[in-house]
């Protein structure tokens, strides 16, 4: 029978993979942590099929050390979705294990793990870089949602210049405030667009990692000029 395709959200596939490996692995004498940094991204694939041989290789590893921890990384590459699993420990003969799939996982170059490609799904859709609707539904009226609206985009200009000051300086901390903030009022005035594009660096902040900060605030910018020109334009 074939195998069904389907598209599905990286980071609630790797958050309910790590999660099933968190209550299992211990029967099997491996205590396990599993981080997903959170992102938008979406594969495309033969999701039951991918999620079983994971499974399965993670318990052949679970079999190998008392501890196992593991960072998902996801990236994109070209129109491929590309998921690193960097593991602590692992070991080059680890790829040898019984449910290795050589048509499907791939060593890193590193030594650190391994990885797995698949295509990328199409991107969510968030519609539209503000909701007009929705922001005067927020606010009982179009001309007072219009209010907070240009107010937001006055606060905003300082916000994402202490971003970018903040990124540029490798300050995590800061750049978790700034964008933490920059997320919550855009989702207060209806732009969720920009809200996701936020959130993304966000949770980079938050885990202090920010070797992909600028890449994604180049996206994030793209976001919120969109925001800005169509808050000058009108509905």
């Amino acid at each position: 029978m074939t195998e069904a395709v389907e598209e599905f959200a990286v980071h609630r596939f790797v958050r309910d993979l790590f999660e099933d490996l968190n209550l299992t692995l211990p029967a099997l004498g491996c205590a396990f942590e599993g981080t997903v940094p959170w992102s938008s991204l979406t594969g495309r694939g033969s999701l039951q099929s991918l999620r079983n041989k994971l499974f399965l290789y993670f318990a052949d590893l679970a079999t190998k050390s008392a501890t196992l921890s593991v960072t998902c990384r996801p990236s994109v590459q070209g129109s491929e979705l590309g998921l690193d699993f960097v593991c602590v420990p692992f070991v080059a003969r680890w790829t040898s294990l019984p449910a290795w799939d050589s048509t499907l996982f791939h060593a890193l170059p590193d030594g650190s793990g391994f990885g797995i490609v698949v295509s990328l799904g199409a991107p969510p859709d968030l519609g539209p870089p503000v909701n007009w609707q929705r922001l005067a539904e927020l606010y009982e009226g179009a001309a007072p949602g219009r209010q907070m609206l240009d107010q937001f985009v006055v606060r905003s200009a300082v916000l994402v210049g202490e971003l970018e000051k903040a990124i540029g300086a490798g300050d995590a901390n800061r750049v978790f405030r700034a964008a933490h903030t920059l997320k919550g009022s855009s989702r207060g005035v209806a732009a969720l667009p920009l809200a996701d594009a936020a959130l993304q660096l966000e949770m980079l902040g938050r885990r202090g990692e920010l070797s992909t900060a600028a890449d994604l605030y180049k996206a994030f910018k793209v976001a919120y000029d969109d925001f800005v020109a169509t808050v000058r334009r009108g509905p």
